[in-house]
């Protein structure tokens, strides 16, 4: 009758314990649904950036490759913005602002396509000063508002089902505990009623110290199992709230001696050539210089992806890159773990002890080995991410809606401390020549070489970024007049000594024209600062090129709005 009751206990905790374990893997996968839309709508927004910046790269340098990216990318727009509404068709909000975000970007996309038109019938300056150009400004606006706004609640309802997927397994391991707890009090009574009835008095004691001996091994392998579980989700937790693969590698180095003592392990990532392991950490003994750096068909483990040595086998074959390790102790334990995430094989998680490894450790190091793959999987897209966003791929320099954030930052902050802001607007002279007459390839490694040299020359708080085409813009942050006409100068004079390589020949030596407006004399907004700079640009251009000129200096008397701006003189065709 006591194990009768005994066994129904165990039934019904067992039930709950499955019904919760379902319950977490619901929750979990509402997390994974919920990074799936942050990173639709992240993608959707980033292509339609990448329209714009190739509409504008064509409007400006009427090149059929821009336009060509553009035409590319256009139908991405749309498949991006549908699957996120299908996406997010489980939830009314999200829903409304998806397809208000696709509605906006239809309409921004034929915006754009009527600006093209306006620009194949009337030029650049018609485009730029239609009123489809001032209502894509407004546009862009909304979109990324709106963009924002999904995300911060996309946020907040990751929030609540990552504190939803803790809660659950928190509570499996409540009824886990409890589970162990009620067996240990049946036994416990049984035994009392074995005792009391005297029957078999000598084999009742040995059946109770047998069973007692049962329960204290299970009890062990239950706290071992439980203590494994709570590391690997602080693993996890941890691996989640890391910001870059730096931060999660001071993690894994101490999380990984804890999760499994007496190990010495190390993580090795495949290189970008997909030709060499590179170590980026290791716990416990030192690698030796052969496991440190190696080829990838140096690990078995890695040629067929999946942990090697099998369990319970005798390898037939050693990892070179373990050679030297099992050559001094061949008795020692090792497993190499592969590291696959989203399809992608990121590297190799290598461990070596001194006894041999049982299959639940052997567990515990592969689940360990996916979840730290899955989360330097995110981190890397997450940095890759970040870099296309802010940087142009041509020239590495920042692009222009860095510049437009940073700009109105450095602005607020010369105000509010009355510290000095230089701009200059940079142009490479005859660059259309240039491209006539060696090529556009030779025009983007021209492009290319001088954003090199400019990420040089300028120090470190300064602000370069690609304004468009051939145009390039520098925010110097505390940097009067004075000081500003001579940093000008000086990327002048570097120019004139560049020697831009292409196929391994030395093209035309190239000049620049510089025009350098500060903030106070030449403005006190981003418009008014850049207006100047680029008004003596113009002058720099009219004055014979390769040259230095400082924007007009605005009355303190006349009203912004009143300040009339002066008219450069024509440019030629080859500027």
């Amino acid at each position: 009758m006591v194990f009768l009751v005994l066994g129904l206990i165990l039934a019904t905790v067992a039930v709950q314990v499955y019904r919760r374990v379902g319950d977490f893997v619901s929750a979990a996968n509402w997390v994974t649904h919920s990074l799936t839309v942050r990173q639709e709508i992240t993608d959707t927004l980033a292509k339609l950036h990448d329209a714009e910046a190739s509409q504008r790269a064509y409007l400006i340098s009427k090149s059929p490759e821009r336009l060509a990216d553009y035409s590319a990318v256009l139908p991405q727009i749309g498949d991006h913005a549908s699957q996120l509404i299908d996406l997010v068709s489980d939830n009314a909000r999200q829903s409304d602002r998806a397809r208000e975000l696709s509605a906006l970007i239809h309409a921004r996309l034929q915006r754009m396509a009527e600006t093209l038109q306006i620009f194949e019938r009337s030029g650049l300056d018609v485009a730029r000063n239609s009123e489809q150009m001032s209502r894509s400004r407004s546009e862009d606006m909304q979109i990324d508002a709106l963009g924002r706004n999904m995300l911060r609640l996309e946020d907040e309802l990751l929030t609540t089902r990552e504190k939803q997927t803790s809660e659950q397994a928190m509570l499996t391991r409540v009824l886990t505990v409890g589970a162990i707890v009620c067996c240990m009090a049946m036994l416990v009574f049984a035994l009392f009623l074995v005792l009391r009835e005297q029957r078999y008095r000598r084999a009742s004691m040995e059946a109770a110290r047998s069973a007692n001996l049962d329960l204290s091994q299970s009890l062990e392998e239950a706290q071992r199992l439980s203590h494994a579980l709570r590391q690997l989700s602080e693993l996890g937790e941890m691996l989640q709230g890391c910001r870059n693969i730096s931060e999660a590698v001071n993690g894994i180095e101490v999380s990984m001696p804890r999760l499994l003592p007496g190990y010495s392990g190390s993580i090795g990532l495949i290189n970008a050539s997909q030709n060499l392991v590179e170590t980026i950490t290791y716990w416990g003994s030192p690698p030796t210089d052969e496991s440190a750096l190696f080829g990838p068909d140096d690990c078995w483990a890695l040629r067929r992806g999946h942990a090697y040595p099998l369990a319970g086998s005798i390898p037939a074959f050693t990892c070179r890159h373990l050679e030297p390790v099992l050559a001094e102790r061949p008795e020692i334990g090792h497993l190499c773990v592969p590291m696959v995430a989203q399809g992608e094989m990121l590297g190799i998680l290598t461990l070596t002890c001194e006894h041999a490894i049982t299959s639940e450790q052997r567990t515990n190091i592969v689940a360990a080995t996916e979840q730290i793959s899955m989360a330097l999987a995110n981190l890397k897209l997450q940095e890759t991410l970040r870099t296309q966003s802010l940087r142009d791929p041509l020239t590495g320099l920042f692009n222009r809606r860095y510049l437009e954030a940073s700009l109105e930052r450095e602005v607020q902050r010369a105000e509010r401390r009355g510290l000095p802001l230089s701009v200059l607007m940079i142009d490479i002279d005859y660059f259309k020549r240039f491209n006539d007459s060696h090529g556009h390839e030779a025009g983007d490694a021209l492009l290319a070489q001088f954003g090199a040299l400019l990420g040089r020359i300028v120090r470190s708080e300064d602000v370069s970024c690609r304004y468009g085409g051939e145009e390039f813009t520098v925010l110097m942050p505390e940097t009067d007049i004075a000081q500003g006409v001579a940093r000008a100068e000086e990327i002048c004079a570097a120019v004139r000594q560049l020697t831009v390589q292409h196929r391994n020949q030395a093209l035309d030596p190239i000049t620049v024209s510089i025009g350098v407006a500060c903030h106070g004399a030449h403005g006190r907004t981003p418009d008014e600062l850049l207006r100047n700079a680029d008004n003596a640009l113009y002058f720099a251009k009219n004055s014979g090129r390769d040259r230095v000129k400082v924007g007009e200096t605005l009355h303190a008397h006349t009203p912004t709005k009143e300040r009339k701006r002066s008219s450069p003189a024509p440019i030629p065709d080859q500027y």
